[in-house]
């Protein structure tokens, strides 16, 4: 969104041994820190963070910004108990990668499960962590296990049982994934491009593309819709400051003239309680807000 105050140290690692290294750094000095993915959902204040914000680095040298290493597949299919069937294949990736990106690879190799994510901005890593997804479809579909660093700097392997997914989140707080394990299916190339291209035509005519905005601001109330809502109450164009409630879709709210956190964070506490007034319903911010 364009909006938010400096960090104090922005960090970017490019191996397990580097975010290990910097982990210790912190705990030692206790030094507040945060951790982000493609930054696409977040929100941090005008006051900008007191600490260290890391990201793992897409750089041609991360081992984070890697795709498919056969090794790794062959050995995690030759301890797993469960055969998968012909049509079932494993892939692997770093937390890195770009989902839009990984969602093409894949779809050039006739892999079917991420089309329908293609076009959700941000990293494979943040979307598992956030259990990013679109109607009926998100991450906890098609991930098989993760690799975590937790905190502490402890590596850890977790399996889909392992893991909590809920609508929009998981229980991996205090963790740090590293790489992706993903159960995919075999299918025509052209099918699962075709979708793609769908998914991202449906998305330009819904959403305000090019816009400084940070996705979703609310997630959707059970058998409902946030942007439903906000639109039936007459509030798109709606503005606070220099923040402004999209005309295109009003779940979205967009830095249009130079805003600032306070106005978009305002701005979210009006909306919530115009809804509530209206439908006593409690919206919950599908956006991290940092503080």
């Amino acid at each position: 969104m364009c909006i938010g105050g400096n960090a104090d140290y922005f960090v970017e690692v490019e191996t397990e041994q580097q975010l290990v290294s910097l982990l210790k750094f912190i705990n030692e000095n206790n030094i507040k820190f945060f951790v982000i993915g493609g930054g696409s959902n977040l929100l941090f204040g005008d006051e900008g963070f007191k600490g260290i914000v890391i990201k793992l680095s897409l750089s041609s040298n991360s081992e984070f910004a890697r795709i498919g290493n056969k090794e790794e597949i062959d050995a995690w299919n030759d301890n797993e108990t469960e055969s998968l069937d012909n049509n079932t294949v494993r892939i692997c990736c770093g937390a890195a990668v770009s989902l839009a990106y990984l969602a093409i690879k894949t779809a050039e190799h006739g892999l079917s499960g991420l089309e329908y994510l293609s076009a959700i901005p941000g990293t494979v890593g943040g979307a598992v962590f956030g259990n990013a997804g679109v109607k009926n479809c998100s991450m906890s579909d098609i991930v098989d296990k993760i690799e975590v660093i937790d905190y502490s700097g402890n590596k850890r392997v977790l399996t889909k049982n392992n893991i909590n997914f809920e609508y929009r989140k998981s229980d991996l707080q205090g963790n740090i994934i590293t790489k992706i394990f993903f159960i995919l299916k075999n299918a025509d190339k052209n099918d699962i491009l075709k979708t793609i291209s769908q998914e991202r035509k449906r998305r330009i005519n819904s959403q305000p593309i090019g816009t400084k905005n940070a996705g979703c601001v609310f997630k959707n109330p059970e058998s409902d819709s946030a942007g439903r809502l906000i639109d039936s109450l007459n509030l798109k164009n709606y503005s606070v400051g220099g923040i402004k409630i999209s005309d295109v879709h009003a779940n979205f709210f967009v830095n249009e003239d130079n805003g600032c956190a306070q106005d978009m964070l305002k701005l979210i506490d009006f909306v919530k309680d115009e809804v509530y007034k209206k439908y006593s319903i409690k919206l919950e911010t599908e956006i991290k807000i940092i503080k």
